[in-house]
């Protein structure tokens, strides 16, 4: 199956918070990487790609990284069971994306 390996990082200045707060925002860290994707491809290409994904925390206090490895599959299902291919998925609007969805992740579960 002809896939790409996507990896949702955040910036090294929010990674104390992610630590500090972990059991509140590394579950739905990984869960809104893989919405991300999802709604590119449903929205774009009409159809549910194949995702894998992983979360990867690096190390301890001192070097505590969070990561969401994914594989995501080149094609995917149309609402009529039919496989439908593509080739490029636009990382750089994915990143805008993402940048704005680990914010928003932040805000709504450590407001109050």
């Amino acid at each position: 199956m002809n896939h790409r390996h996507v990896v949702f990082t955040i910036d090294e200045g929010l990674r104390e918070v992610f630590l500090l707060h972990r059991a509140k925002l590394l579950k739905p860290f990984m869960d809104e990487a893989v919405r991300v994707i999802k709604e590119y491809f449903e929205k774009k290409h009409k159809v549910k790609p194949g995702i894998i994904v992983g979360l990867h925390t690096l190390g301890s206090r001192i070097n505590f990284n969070q990561d969401v490895y994914m594989l995501v599959t080149m094609g995917g299902m149309k609402r009529n069971g039919e496989w439908k291919t593509y080739e490029y998925i636009p990382f750089e609007m994915l990143i805008k994306q993402w940048q704005t969805v680990v914010l928003k992740l932040i805000r709504g579960k450590l407001d109050g």
